[in-house]
């Protein structure tokens, strides 16, 4: 937790994937208060220190992007990378991202226990444990469907915890966080990390909506996404629970403004994992990679200046017409400006000048690349370029300007010296995403004091937003149109769109995409519109597959916009039946004396 210093705290032992023995659970290096950990940690400095491991433990899924956004109808790897197997569905149970996000989940669990129980029953210490053992269950839960629930912290060495339904699942941590709310114990809202009511609120509506989709929902034909409803009770919490986390806050500061550097813990951040700089040991490694994955790769940090990015995730060829003209978003989530590099020059030129240097400075300073959205003509970039030769005159500065036209196909200018153009080409988008340079990458986590290191992890200290009110918005519009109110559902829809300038829908009915839509996905419905706009004013912030799992639209998206996907036999495994969920490790499986291979999830 952020400001919170953890360091002389020896890390939590056993716990996690095999759900062991944790009786050795912290060691502390300062006993002053008894000789040993019991007797640490009853006194109010020992609670502090497990809080402290209980909310540092979130980290370690804070970032994972094979499971929240490969195998999506947004990211593609570039530059040659080989797709993953979460790309192409071909992932086994013993795949080692699912065996770590599963072990890293149970033992978050058993942290987050032994925080409530060393607080004591009714305090604020056991409302935030038993909320961070609530949030690990979503993650368990969005992943894998039904898992061993354990709501104790274990200090022996049982191995028997058979596999929980879902429905159970569902049922008993929807009461348990009612009952935390209920108890008034938290704060109404807190901005620095800690648990409130409103981030309860949150989480209870992202379960009462999961819940809704998966049990009270049946899937119809996969490849078509269709489905029918069974009840609507739970689709009718699901958006009372997202307007209690609202509680009437209005979308009013700007989509830029909302995720600036400088304000980290604004109104709409309603829950982050935090991240601290200050004071830890070694400031190039204690932080995330966020603000690394998403985006095209510019060369080594140390020699061209420019944010070091994997070419993990470029937009695909649909994510780059999801922004409509005059809309915010596409400018407030992507760097098209990114600023040329003067050697020695570090944070005020090359790419976090953008937030570093003197607006004075910014407005003579040339680029080192330029992009434009697809519904820019070449016209209107040669206008650009002889209205502010400042920008495109590469001068002193190290790289050799280049301008986009993000679309498909892609039109690449790079200029000469002087500002004029040199070579002028378009090319096929994905033959074009083997250039270095050819595609924009995301800020929405950019941290402006990042050091001029040559890694892709751990040098951004940006909170990581868990649950934000533009979010809750869209649950509350997802919500009420499975519950059947439609008219509501489109007033929240347009309560995004008009903080961004995106322009009011009429209805549903009335949106038109600017991407391509193949035969084979059917007609625009309302659900669209809702997951289109959850993929604008969400880029990036790893619920991708969540979303389209959750309301059984995956097949249907990965068939028409994944390129490593062409049918659903593709998304099949054992038995032909389809993989919605992600593998129950082999590990766990061995490793618990109540599960057997019956217990594995279709497909694996």
């Amino acid at each position: 937790m952020k400001k919170t210093k953890i360091y002389s705290i020896a890390a939590i032992l056993g716990c996690g994937l095999m759900l062991t023995s944790c009786q050795d659970f912290l060691d502390p290096d300062n006993k002053s208060a008894g000789s040993d950990a019991a007797s640490y940690f009853a006194t109010e400095e020992g609670i502090q220190a497990a809080k402290a491991q209980a909310f540092y433990s979130l980290k370690a899924n804070a970032v994972a992007f094979n499971l929240n956004c490969a195998g999506t109808d947004l990211y593609i790897p570039v530059r040659g990378k080989t797709p993953s197997e979460y790309d192409r569905y071909s992932v086994a149970s013993n795949d080692q991202d699912a065996q770590d996000y599963y072990a890293n989940c149970y033992q978050a669990i058993q942290y987050a226990l032994y925080y409530a129980q060393v607080s004591g029953a009714g305090s604020v210490g056991d409302a935030e444990g038993r909320f961070l053992k609530d949030y690990n269950y979503y993650l368990l839960t969005q992943q894998f469907g039904g898992v061993p629930y354990v709501n104790r912290y274990v200090d022996n060495a049982n191995r028997d915890y058979p596999k929980a339904s879902l429905d159970s699942i569902y049922n008993v941590v929807e009461q348990d966080l009612e009952d935390i709310y209920n108890s008034n114990v938290l704060p109404e809202k807190d901005h620095n990390g800690n648990v409130s009511q409103q981030a309860v609120a949150a989480l209870l509506a992202k379960f009462y909506l999961a819940h809704a989709w998966d049990l009270d929902t049946q899937l119809g034909n996969a490849t078509q996404g269709t489905y029918t409803v069974k009840s609507t009770a739970n689709f009718q919490k699901a958006a009372q629970w997202a307007k209690t986390a609202i509680a009437g806050t209005q979308l009013t500061q700007s989509f830029e403004q909302k995720w600036s550097p400088s304000n980290d813990g604004n109104e709409e951040q309603i829950w982050s994992i935090q991240y601290e700089r200050s004071g830890w040991p070694g400031s190039s490694d204690g932080g995330h990679g966020l603000q690394n994955l998403f985006g095209n790769y510019y060369g080594e940090p140390k020699a061209v200046g420019q944010k070091n990015v994997g070419s993990q995730a470029q937009a695909s060829s649909k994510a780059i017409y999801l922004w409509e003209p005059g809309d915010d978003r596409y400018e407030g989530t992507f760097m098209t400006k990114m600023y040329n590099y003067k050697d020695g020059e570090w944070g005020t030129t090359g790419y976090y000048a953008y937030y570093n240097a003197k607006t004075s400075d910014l407005a003579k300073m040339p680029y080192a690349y330029r992009y434009f959205p697809y519904y820019t003509t070449e016209a209107e970039v040669r206008a650009d370029i002889a209205a502010h030769p400042e920008h495109y005159t590469q001068g002193d500065y190290h790289n050799t300007v280049e301008v986009y036209i993000v679309a498909s196909p892609m039109r690449r200018m790079v200029l000469k010296a002087d500002g004029t153009i040199g070579t002028n080409t378009t090319m096929q988008y994905d033959h074009t995403m083997n250039i270095v340079g050819s595609g924009p990458t995301v800020k929405k986590f950019d941290d402006a004091q990042t050091q001029q290191v040559d890694q892709n992890s751990k040098i951004d200290y940006r909170d990581i937003v868990v649950f934000d009110m533009s979010d809750l918005y869209l649950t509350v519009a997802e919500a009420d149109l499975l519950a059947g109110n439609e008219a509501e559902a489109l007033q929240y829809v347009n309560a995004v769109r008009n903080r961004s300038h995106a322009g009011n829908l009429a209805s549903f009915g009335s949106y038109e995409p600017a991407y391509s839509v193949p035969g084979s996905f059917g007609n625009i419905t309302p659900l669209d519109v809702i997951l289109d706009e959850r993929a604008r004013e969400l880029y990036g912030q790893q619920t991708r597959w969540v979303d389209l799992r959750r309301t059984k639209q995956l097949v249907r998206y990965n068939i028409a916009f994944n390129e490593f996907v062409s049918s659903v036999n593709d998304m099949e495994g054992v038995g032909g039946q389809i993989k919605w969920l992600r593998p129950i490790p082999q590990a766990a499986i061995d490793g618990n004396y109540s599960l057997s291979a019956a217990d594995q999830n279709p497909g694996y």
